[in-house]
């Protein structure tokens, strides 16, 4: 029972990482976006 929830809790992680570095690139973009005046999905910069 106990490699279930070592399992399930490495899984969660796993996850929680992914959409944190997903939003953090996102923000990062749209923050340049800002500087640079351009779109944030599409134009010509990044």
């Amino acid at each position: 029972m106990t490699k279930f929830f070592t399992t399930k809790r490495t899984v969660i992680l796993a996850a929680i990482l992914l959409v944190g570095w997903i939003s953090g690139r996102l923000a990062v973009r749209a923050f340049l976006n800002l500087l640079v005046g351009g779109s944030l999905f599409g134009g010509n910069f990044l």
